[in-house]
């Protein structure tokens, strides 16, 4: 007998049978392929969840050792106070800068999440989000890595020559202000990028895109504005509230959840159809 014979004359209830077998099998496989999905997003925004929760602490954290080391900067610009406010209190501003670093890098990974999560509707707004951000981190973390070399290096030469750490004080000063400038003005553009499309999306409750809003308005108008320290406080304040409140929703991932099964139970494979 052959092959072709065999198959031709199966058993109905055979043939069924078989066809329900390979049925169970690509559900499964569909299931899987969805588990797998689910399994890698929902993890990844938990870990951008942390990374802001913890990024908002480190910046807390810097205001915090920047306010105990006494910092003013009206005495900060002054070369002859300044070196003496370094001898004194040169280790509780390398800590604060250090609590900055770390923020640096936290915020890395919490903005890859937060870039992601708004991706879906607005994905102009997320990668505005994303690169604003990165270039805003790049000017803290290097004003952050200047005064954490700069501090123990002016203790020193102020020690041996105080005339030219005097003379170079104002050159660091310019340099280090220059990226902070840059930083606020990235990040505050981050911000509106993301407290806009937040506002726009719904992806996190509303209140949380005013937040943002605000903070980066306040955030660029301390780059702009003459009198720049109110902005700056703002903004401080409002940036840590903003990135542990969006970092718990992050960390919940409920969001990622449903745009995973939304996104799948529109293809329907025509093994679930018959």
């Amino acid at each position: 007998m052959h092959m072709g014979d065999d198959i031709t004359h199966r058993d109905p209830r055979q043939q069924s049978q078989v066809g329900a077998d390979k049925r169970a099998k690509e559900s499964g496989e569909m299931a899987s392929i969805r588990g797998s999905q689910a399994g890698r997003q929902i993890p990844t925004t938990r870990v951008a969840g942390i990374a802001g929760i913890l990024a908002g602490v480190a910046l807390a954290g810097e205001f915090l050792f920047f306010s105990l080391s006494g910092f003013a900067q009206a005495s900060f610009n002054d070369p002859p106070a300044a070196m003496a406010f370094l001898r004194d209190h040169g280790p509780l501003m390398r800590v604060a800068v250090l609590f900055g670093a770390v923020g640096v890098a936290l915020t890395l990974i919490f903005l890859t999440g937060l870039a992601e999560r708004l991706r879906t509707r607005t994905p102009v707004m997320s990668v505005a989000t994303l690169y604003f951000g990165i270039a805003g981190n790049v000017g803290d973390g290097l004003v952050a890595l200047s005064f954490w070399i700069g501090i123990p290096l002016f203790v020193t030469l102020a020690g041996q020559d105080q005339t030219a750490a005097k003379g170079a004080w104002g050159a660091f000063t310019a340099i280090t202000g220059g990226y902070q400038g840059f930083g606020n003005l990235f990040l505050g553009l981050s911000l509106l990028a993301s407290g806009a499309a937040i506002v726009r999306q719904r992806a996190f409750p509303r209140p949380i895109g005013g937040i943002a809003l605000v903070a980066g308005i306040a955030s660029v108008a301390s780059v702009v504005s003459v009198n720049a320290a109110i902005g700056f406080v703002v903004a401080l304040v409002l940036v840590i509230v903003f990135r542990v409140w969006a970092g718990i929703e992050l960390y919940r991932g409920e969001t990622d959840h449903t745009s995973v099964v939304s996104a799948t139970a529109g293809q329907t494979p025509s093994a679930w159809q018959s």
